[in-house]
């Protein structure tokens, strides 16, 4: 059914949507409207109140794609419960969609576009480029080059831009579910705030280190942390099941691992495809389980692993350094996770006290407008320097910095914008400062 004509409230009713309504039953797409689906529920409405907080800026086109990408999020969510057999009860597209779609109908009519289409043509163009929709979109020419899916999956920007309209999909879910493992597992093995912060900060350092483990190792983590939940099971073994798929094998398992990140890649597409990462020949890592071996879930790869990387390389050039040694101190997620490092400029002598704090917030985003937009500083942390850090692939793309910046002119002050590299040579500057 073609919109030939749009919703007027930018958040339509069930009554007031002019595209048909949608679920998915496996791959495919069916099409139906039911009397007992015509109602309103609590959830619905509360989405649409949500929803309705997002009409100003009409003409922000990045509203719209952040949009469009929550509703394929919840869409693709429904499908992967109903091809487990679930019952999907929703009838109809997720709010969100229904607001991108309307949002971008109207941009189609200032521009004198073709109003033919409807949500299945939307849902082809969500596999294209901006720069190839009908529609001309006010985004980065970076930006304008990126696609919603990629095989029928969210895209790196369609996920940062689901996280940020804060859709509960399952990558999300299961990223909340890690977190919070991680917090309970190193709350329940320290004693002391020092304690737990090194627990958390090691474990949070494992799942950068670690894509595929076995069960031999997770009874190594068993034994240093032995702090079990009411059940009798240890806490860091429900943070590996959250975190981790398990799969019952008998002998030895060969996997392929990539030297830049350690991600797993297979034979026959050894490339890695992880942001930034310079990839090189495939490692081969021979593991021997008991019986079992584990492989990090998506979400934690996604959340947690890739773009945990940049922390570790600048944790790991700061604690290396022998330059360094006695006039910085180096601390990895302090205050459980507050920041990703803290550096603390010591002062001379045998009785070190801190000259001065910087903070440091690494982000990998494969869209500088939507970091820009979803970052807040924490103020529990006080800082004399602040820094938001980039990995050098994303401060080497044309304009990117000016977006970030641009972005966050006027939101969030006192914040340097910096690329890794600058940022190590910097520490490196003002420890000199200090330790003449």
């Amino acid at each position: 059914m073609a919109a030939k004509s749009a919703p007027v409230d930018p958040v339509p009713t069930r009554e007031e949507c002019r595209t048909p309504d949608v679920y998915f039953t496996g791959s495919r797409i069916n099409w139906f409207r039911k009397p007992e689906d015509m109602g309103t529920s609590l959830e619905e409405a509360g989405a649409q109140t949500a929803l309705a907080e997002l009409q100003a800026s009409p003409d922000d086109d990045y509203l719209t794609v952040t949009l469009l990408a929550a509703g394929l999020a919840e869409i693709l969510h429904r499908r992967s419960r109903a091809q487990q057999g679930e019952t999907i009860e929703e009838g109809l597209l997720p709010p969100a969609w229904r607001v991108g779609f309307s949002r971008l109908w109207w941009r189609c009519a200032e521009q004198s576009c073709p109003l033919d289409w409807d949500d299945l043509r939307l849902l082809r163009w969500c596999a294209e480029p901006f720069s190839t929709w009908p529609v001309i979109l006010d985004l980065s020419p970076t930006d304008l080059q990126q696609t919603l899916l990629v095989d029928e999956q969210l895209s790196e920007f369609a996920e940062q831009g689901a996280r940020l309209a804060h859709v509960d999909v399952e990558a999300e879910w299961v990223e909340r579910q890690v977190y919070e493992a991680l917090r309970s597992t190193a709350a329940a093995n320290g004693t002391t705030k020092k304690e737990v912060e090194e627990a958390y900060a090691y474990l949070r350092r494992y799942l950068i280190d670690h894509t595929v483990i076995t069960d031999r190792t997770v009874l190594s983590l068993e034994h240093n942390f032995r702090a079990k939940d009411s059940s009798g099971r240890t806490m860091v073994r429900g943070l590996i099941d959250v975190a981790y798929r398990s799969r019952p094998v008998s002998g030895p398992q060969r996997f392929l691992l990539c030297p830049g990140c350690h991600n797993v890649v297979n034979d026959l597409a050894p490339a890695c495809h992880t942001p930034g990462c310079l990839g090189g020949n495939p490692l081969v890592s021979v593991l021997e389980p008991l019986a079992v071996v584990y492989e990090q879930h998506r979400a934690t790869r996604l959340y947690f692993h890739d773009p945990g990387l940049v922390e570790a390389r600048i944790i790991d050039a700061l604690r290396d350094d022998e330059r360094l040694a006695g006039k910085v101190r180096v601390t990895a997620y302090p205050e459980v996770d507050v920041l990703d490092v803290l550096v603390e400029f010591l002062s001379p002598g045998p009785s070190p006290v801190v000259l001065e704090s910087w903070g440091v917030d690494a982000k990998d985003q494969v869209s500088a407008h939507l970091l820009g937009r979803g970052f807040i500083w924490p103020q529990r942390l006080p800082c004399t320097g602040r820094f938001l850090a980039l990995p050098m692939h994303r401060a080497r793309q044309p304009q990117y910095v000016t977006d970030l910046r641009s972005e966050l002119d006027g939101r969030v002050s006192g914040v340097v914008v910096i690329d890794e590299q600058r940022l190590l040579k910097r520490i490196r500057e003002r420890a000199e400062e200090l330790h003449p």
